[in-house]
C-alpha cells in the first residue's frame, strides 16, 4: 500500500514538471534532406567527430534518443532522425517497398555526406538498421542494435490489422498531451519525467500511415546477421533459460558480434537500465 502512495504522489508531483516536450539540449541543431524520395528531419549534436546514426523505434521520434545522447556527445556527433511517419519526415506511400526504412537510413547518409558511422537502431530501428548494415556492408563502421526481434519472422495470423491499427494510431494523435504523459508516467515510472515528456510528444506526431502491415515482408534477423561484416552489438532485454539460449544461437550468427543481456530491462533496454546500457556501449567504441 505505501509503494503504491509513493507511486501516486510522485506522478502527481512529476506531472507538474513539463507542460510540453523539453526543449532539446543547447547547440543541438535539426535540419531536413530530401532522401529516398522523402523529406527526412533529423537533428544533429555537431562537432568534427566520429558520427553515430540513432534509429529510433516504432512510435517514437529522433528526440527519443536525447537521454542516451548526451552521454555521448562529448565524443561523438551524434544524428536522431526522424523515421518515415514519424516526428516531422514524410509519412509512408502505399507503394512503399517493405526495405524503405532501411533505404531510407543509406540515402540519409549519402545526403549527409557522412563517411562510415556508427549506426545504431531500436526496435523497428533495429531492423531498419540491420537490413541496412547487411545491404551495405561496407558503409557502416559499427553496429549497435537495442532489442532486435531474434525470433524467426512472425506467422501471418499475429500481424496486427492495419485498418485497426491505424485507428489506434489516431485516437493517440487525438489524446491530450497531459494525458499520454501522465500515462507514461503511471506506467512506466522507472522512465523518469524527461524520457517520458520526450516520448509524450512522439505520440502526438506519429502518422497512421504507419500502418502499413510491411513489417511482416522484412527478413528474419537470421537472414540478416550473416551479412552484417562491422563490428555489431546487440543489447538485448533481460532473458533467462531457453529464450537466453535462442538470443545468444542468433548472436553467433554474426561475423563480429556480441550480444549483452541487459539485466532487469525490457524491450526498452537503455529506459529501463540506462547505466548498463552506457557501460556496454561505451565499452564496445572503445574497442572500435
Amino acid at each position: 500500500m505505501r509503494t503504491a502512495v509513493t507511486i501516486l504522489l510522485l506522478v502527481a508531483f512529476s506531472a507538474t514538471l513539463y507542460a510540453a516536450a523539453p526543449a532539446p539540449p543547447a547547440g543541438w541543431k535539426d535540419g531536413y534532406v530530401m532522401a529516398n524520395g522523402i523529406r527526412i528531419h533529423y537533428w544533429r549534436t555537431g562537432g568534427d567527430k566520429p558520427v553515430i546514426i540513432m534509429a529510433h523505434g516504432s512510435s517514437d521520434d529522433g528526440l527519443c534518443w536525447t537521454n542516451l545522447a548526451a552521454e555521448f556527445t562529448a565524443a561523438y556527433d551524434i544524428v536522431m532522425y526522424d523515421a518515415r511517419g514519424h516526428g516531422l519526415t514524410d509519412p509512408p506511400k502505399a507503394d512503399d517497398p517493405a526495405d524503405a526504412q532501411a533505404e531510407d537510413l543509406a540515402a540519409l547518409i549519402q545526403a549527409l555526406n557522412i563517411t562510415k558511422p556508427i549506426v545504431m537502431g531500436h526496435s523497428m530501428g533495429s531492423s531498419a538498421t540491420a537490413w541496412f548494415a547487411a545491404k551495405y556492408p561496407d558503409v557502416p563502421r559499427a553496429v549497435i542494435l537495442e532489442d532486435p526481434n531474434l525470433a524467426t519472422r512472425r506467422p501471418a495470423s499475429v500481424v496486427p490489422d492495419p485498418e485497426a491499427r491505424r485507428k489506434s494510431i489516431l485516437e493517440g494523435n487525438n489524446r491530450t498531451w497531459d494525458e499520454i504523459y501522465a500515462g507514461c508516467l503511471k506506467n512506466q515510472a522507472m522512465w523518469g519525467v524527461s524520457e517520458c515528456a520526450y516520448w509524450t510528444e512522439s505520440k502526438r506526431r506519429h502518422h497512421p500511415l504507419t500502418a502499413s502491415g510491411t513489417a511482416a515482408m522484412r527478413p528474419a534477423m537470421q537472414e540478416l546477421l550473416p551479412k552484417i561484416a562491422a563490428p555489431t552489438l546487440i543489447l538485448k532485454a533481460d532473458a533467462q533459460g531457453e529464450l537466453r539460449q535462442q538470443n545468444d544461437a542468433a548472436a553467433k550468427l554474426l561475423p563480429k558480434g556480441t550480444l549483452v543481456h541487459i539485466t532487469g530491462a525490457g524491450h526498452n533496454v537503455r529506459r529501463e537500465n540506462k547505466a548498463m546500457t552506457i557501460a556496454e556501449m561505451k565499452k564496445f567504441l572503445a574497442g572500435l
